[in-house]
């Protein structure tokens, strides 16, 4: 990466340092030698998400596969798992700080994070779990990940974008059905904002996908090669297939940005939930309860996604029918 300006460089270098903790390495990958064709591999996935993208907004504009029938038909159904979601989302950064990193493993107390930070992160977490003044939380919450910027760099901060949707999710929902404290300050303030915060949670859910998809996987493909080259994952190869390991962690990146994009349209959400769902839930089987342990807040906005759509905000590709059914 080349230093433009200095305060570009301050920002980047400490996210690129953290990046060793990536696909399970320890210590720093092996050299990237690849002579593939990178080019084509990219135009190839460019045009694959296109046709994706392009039959996406086809079925949105004619309001086909939407799954509506996946949408609870209880009383405050929505304000519940809102609630559930609080909790959960309270639990993994508890987790999270008790193995003192901050919201994901590269960002950790070892690579020179202040230990504030996850002291307050913890702080963060009982609340959201216990339901103690949630709103007021969820603004913590958001103003450690933009203090974390200053530490880990943009490139982390983007990873973790999914805490600020989090957090503004939170705000907005709060916990109010399984909450200690029932009373809330600021739950008037932030009622007009209810029917967009699904759309906040859809968004983040979304630029956090996308990014990882290339932090993680297109511009440094060196970790997942050395991951394969040590853990026989490349299941295309078992099926018969003529697929590098190469192309298999860039296609990994290709899909998990093709993911995060849709959300981030708002076409076919819950088909697009459904599929992260199922994709997401794989690794389970292998890895086992720490799989789970790290992706609890992004599984749960998942859920949301796949139980109430897309929320009706925000999108890119919007009909009069979506005003009607704002989170179908």
């Amino acid at each position: 990466m080349k230093k433009i300006l200095l305060l570009v460089a301050a920002f980047a270098v400490p996210a690129l340092a953290s990046a060793h903790t990536r696909w399970f390495l320890d210590g720093e990958p092996a050299p990237l030698q690849i002579t593939e064709p990178t080019a084509l591999y990219l135009g190839i996935w460019a045009a694959i998400a296109a046709v994706v993208v392009g039959i996406g907004i086809y079925l949105h504009q004619r309001n086909l596969w939407r799954l509506s029938f996946l949408r609870p038909k209880a009383g405050h159904a929505y304000e519940r798992a809102a609630s559930t979601f609080t909790m959960v989302v309270g639990a993994f950064f508890l987790i999270a700080g008790t193995h003192e990193y901050l919201f994901s493993p590269n960002v950790s107390y070892e690579s020179g994070l202040p230990y504030v930070l996850i002291v307050a992160q913890i702080s963060i977490g009982l609340a959201l779990m216990l339901g103690i003044m949630t709103r007021v939380a969820a603004i913590a919450l958001a103003l450690v990940w933009l203090c974390s910027l200053f530490f880990t760099g943009w490139v982390a901060a983007l990873e973790n974008i999914w805490v600020l949707s989090t957090a503004a999710f939170i705000a907005v929902m709060g916990n109010d059905y399984f909450s200690l404290v029932s009373s809330s300050a600021l739950r008037d303030k932030f009622q007009m904002y209810k029917e967009y915060a699904l759309s906040f949670l859809r968004l983040g859910t979304g630029f956090t996908l996308l990014t990882l998809g290339f932090s993680e996987k297109i511009l440094n493909p060196e970790f997942g090669i050395n991951f394969l080259a040590q853990h026989d994952w490349n299941f295309m190869q078992s099926l018969g297939f003529e697929f590098s390991n190469y192309l298999f962690v860039l296609s990994a990146g290709a899909v998990e940005s093709l993911f995060g994009l849709v959300f981030i349209l708002g076409v076919v959400t819950r088909l697009n939930a459904l599929i992260v769902a199922i994709v997401f839930t794989i690794p389970l089987f292998i890895l086992g309860p720490i799989e789970l342990a790290g992706h609890m807040p992004h599984f749960a906005a998942v859920v949301l996604l796949l139980l109430f759509g897309s929320g009706g905000h925000f999108l890119l590709f919007k009909k009069y029918e979506d005003a009607k059914v704002a989170q179908a």
